[in-house]
């Protein structure tokens, strides 16, 4: 139980985890295909009510002496996926804890990914502001707060409360100018896992990645000698698939392409840090590990890990998000591992690069008392054990997750909340991100030396991180 509490202290709502398979695919953009990128209105089953057990249980959930209901209980939320949970999935213990010690609600306003910014920016330009937006693509900082998009909350929300993590609070207080902080980080859980199938990985003679992890022996050295070993290409084994490698693993150096210090974007491009981690992407690339994505349309083969043909699937952790995971096997033979450790690192780092639990203040929103509220009942959700144990119980009942994958998570988030890294190139500006989002993975998926990469770009992002760095001193 210790290690389940542990695990669940940086789990957020279930409703938002399973909402976020709307998330980046390979070209950086949301899939259009998914559920929650969509706006059209569908009949869809209404969300399970706590059982009365409970209910009653969060009941006794202490929000603070000076809790009373809000004046105004609407919250209005724009995005491309709903706070609310539809189709069957349970409701979640925050809002629980929102209705019952607020009178409060969260209003849906439906947006889509590719025009959520255009569409926020003209409410916002027209008066109408909503009152949250979702940050969790990492895409709205510092850029869009440059551009006037939100206001800080520190007149809203304590961010020196016991409420937050020290995951959740480092990565708060690093989104800040002149000192107030723009983004809410309610919940840091790590941007990519590597899933695998436990009767594939003892069937090939390899040893467990879960023990390595434990052992404190998991590590790139240790993960690629497991890759080069499973590899067949004439049997049609592969080490690697998915999308979410690449950028993630750069993450583990501890050094992000794009840092934040001092209130001021910078760039790590020339660090030994990123050239360390593209000549081990290079190597992987040599060495044939990736399957061969242009043989299968371009699109992932989730099921291959199951088959056995698949070693990791490198991805969010809102994949095991699903009630239905057969393609990765039989219960009890799926597994995660953390990306393993940069051998080099003074520490064990961990990605945060996209689909946090996240939130901005937007410019003008008619409720900045309504919205704290509800953020304060997604970090009391994270904290209360009452509410770590009903958290658990869902996803035992509803995701089928065992006792080794409960302890694994305890463990990914110990780590994650002592270095979680965020990589700030998708939310400094859309030039930026258009600069460095192909070429961060052009070692791994076209072999190229990264020093020639460098080059192509360096000057050019330099050249907008310091437009970007005045405009912050001009202005914060």
């Amino acid at each position: 139980m210790k290690n389940t509490k542990r695990a669940l202290a940086l789990i957020s709502a279930l409703s938002l985890m399973a909402s976020a398979a709307a998330c980046s695919g390979p070209d950086g953009s949301s899939s259009n295909d998914t559920p929650e990128t969509t706006t059209s209105a569908t009949e869809t089953t209404p969300p399970r009510e706590l059982d009365e057990e409970d209910a009653a249980a969060v009941s006794e959930i202490n929000m603070g002496d000076d809790v009373q209901k809000l004046e105004n209980g609407t919250v209005k939320w724009l995005s491309f996926w709903d706070l609310n949970p539809a189709d069957g999935k349970p409701k979640g213990v925050d809002l629980e804890l929102f209705e019952t010690n607020y009178g409060g609600k969260i209003e849906y306003i439906p947006t889509t990914y590719e025009t959520r910014f255009s569409d926020l920016s003209t409410q916002v330009l027209g008066g109408t502001s909503p009152d949250l937006f979702p940050a969790g693509e990492i895409d709205c900082f510092p850029g869009k707060v440059i551009s006037g998009m939100f206001d800080p909350f520190d007149d809203y929300l304590d961010f020196d409360s016991d409420l937050w993590t020290p995951g959740s609070k480092k990565l708060s207080d690093e989104m800040t100018l002149a000192g107030k902080h723009y983004v809410a980080v309610t919940s840091a859980n790590t941007t990519c896992l590597c899933i695998y199938n436990k009767r594939v990985v003892e069937e090939n003679g390899l040893k467990d990645p879960a023990e390595l992890v434990k052992e404190g022996n998991w590590n790139w050295d240790t993960f690629k000698e497991m890759c080069m070993e499973f590899t067949d290409p004439d049997e049609d084994k592969y080490a690697l698939d998915g999308w979410w490698f690449e950028t993630n693993i750069i993450l583990t150096t501890g050094k992000p392409a794009v840092g934040m210090e001092n209130g001021k974007v910078v760039s790590n491009l020339m660090s030994g840090e990123m050239e360390r981690v593209q000549s081990f992407m290079l190597d992987i690339n040599k060495q044939g590990l990736n399957l061969p994505r242009d043989q299968f349309g371009w699109k992932e083969q989730p099921q291959r890990i199951g088959e056995g043909k698949t070693l990791f699937y490198p991805v969010g952790v809102w994949q095991l998000y699903e009630p239905d995971l057969s393609a990765f096997g039989k219960e009890g033979e799926i597994m995660f591992v953390p990306l393993p450790k940069d051998p080099s690192a003074d520490e064990y780092y961990l990605p945060i690069s996209t689909g946090i639990d996240a939130y901005t203040l937007c410019k003008g929103a008619p409720n900045p008392e309504g919205a704290a509220a509800f953020i304060n009942c997604r970090l009391m959700a994270g904290k209360d054990e009452k509410a770590l144990e009903i958290q658990e119980k869902q996803y035992r009942e509803d995701y089928h997750w065992d006792d080794d994958m409960m302890e694994m998570w305890g463990i990914t988030t110990d780590l994650l909340n002592q270095n979680p890294v965020i990589d700030y190139f998708p939310g400094a500006s859309s030039d930026i991100n258009a600069l460095l989002l192909e070429p961060l993975k052009a070692a791994s998926y076209h072999g190229t030396d990264w020093s020639t990469t460098r080059d192509e770009v360096n000057a050019a992002v330099q050249s907008y991180l310091d437009e970007i760095n005045g405009q912050i001193e001009a202005n914060f």
